[in-house]
């Protein structure tokens, strides 16, 4: 059924540091076939072409963002990753250790995998849809990283390094995820 999920690259003055679409495909390949079902399409695009496409803001929780300010957009059994918000989280030298880059990016697809299974689950009006989302994220990404049992030790070092260079989280940020 991944195989029926549609991957479009579609990048403006943009190109990503690393092959992404391949790592898209293996993080679909882990999402079970029920809850792929509706799911057409999976753009990986850039800020600046959402920017130029949609215009105005969108409801995330309580507040209004721009399209272009969010990693990621679930609307209509389509998904639209903003490539360039993902990987800024990280210097490109990471983006080399395939595990990281995946992981990532799992973050935000399967967040926005998690609003497709709360649409397919209970397509009606839910308080805490952000919340639903992110249970199934911590969901698809622990069955994901069951592949990389043998480096949980190193994630733990690594990730104790790599929190200083990343940039620190305002209250902007942490709605990122959301729209």
């Amino acid at each position: 059924m991944a195989a029926d999920v549609k991957i479009v690259e579609q990048y403006v003055e943009y190109s990503p540091p690393i092959n992404v679409y391949g790592s898209v495909r293996q993080l679909l390949r882990v999402v079970p076939e029920k809850y792929l079902s509706g799911l057409h399409k999976v753009t990986l695009t850039n800020s600046t072409r959402l920017r130029k496409a949609y215009r105005g803001k969108l409801w995330a929780g309580k507040r209004r963002v721009r399209p272009a300010d969010c990693h990621g957009l679930y609307a209509n059994g389509q998904i639209q990753l903003l490539m360039d918000q993902i990987l800024s989280e990280v210097p490109e030298l990471f983006l080399l250790f395939p595990p990281l880059k995946k992981y990532l990016i799992a973050k935000t697809l399967y967040h926005e995998v998690g609003h497709h299974i709360h649409k397919l689950e209970s397509p009606g009006y839910r308080a805490n849809r952000e919340t639903f989302a992110d249970e199934w994220r911590d969901k698809l990404i622990r069955v994901f990283l069951r592949r990389y049992w043998y480096l949980a030790p190193f994630f733990r070092v690594a990730f104790y390094f790599i929190r200083p260079f990343a940039h620190s989280e305002t209250e902007d940020d942490s709605v990122k995820d959301t729209a």
